[in-house]
């Protein structure tokens, strides 16, 4: 992962206590929401290796779930994001695992994610300072580095492809 400036190894303006657990997590969650062109109404999230072990005190849990919502790397609301969750409708289920064995990477997450008809499979790890990258979607490998500074749905329009996949039985 190459640094654009300082700020990026310093990291963002974020809620959490953890820019890798907190803030790039976030930039992951959003540009699942901007994949599917709004808030996902089913969501099964499984945290690996460093997120599994510490998803509650760094709030990897909430920061995941503000993003699904739209939230950016600064909303206050990310502190109540399990309760807005439930508010919003989005039904979310969270395994934790050892091992992601399609990525190598201490704090990386796959999530399945709905809106309707459309459905994502995306697997992101979160590399320090706020910065993330999305190493999978829908099975498929691909490289696309987030920073808390971007706006993801600009690279998320890059991706039509994987926009409009409709739902297939036992995908999320």
């Amino acid at each position: 992962m190459e640094f654009q400036s300082c700020f990026d190894i310093i990291g963002p303006i974020m809620v959490g206590p953890s820019s890798s657990h907190t803030a790039g997590v976030v930039s992951i969650g959003r540009f699942i929401h901007e994949l599917l062109g709004g808030c996902p109404k089913e969501a099964n999230i499984i945290f690996y290796d460093s997120f599994a072990q510490t998803y509650q005190g760094h709030g990897t849990d909430k920061a995941l779930l503000g993003g699904l919502l739209g939230m950016d790397t600064d909303d206050p609301r990310i502190k109540y994001a399990l309760e807005l969750a439930y508010g919003q409708g989005l039904d979310y289920t969270l395994n934790l695992e050892e091992n992601c064995a399609y990525f190598e990477h201490p704090n990386t997450t796959i999530v399945t994610a709905r809106r309707g008809e459309n459905v994502v499979k995306v697997g992101g790890a979160s590399l320090g300072g706020g910065l993330s990258k999305v190493f999978m979607i829908d099975g498929k490998t691909v490289d696309i580095r987030l920073s808390t500074s971007e706006d993801l749905s600009v690279i998320a329009k890059k991706y039509p492809q994987y926009r409009m996949r409709k739902v297939l039985m036992g995908d999320v």
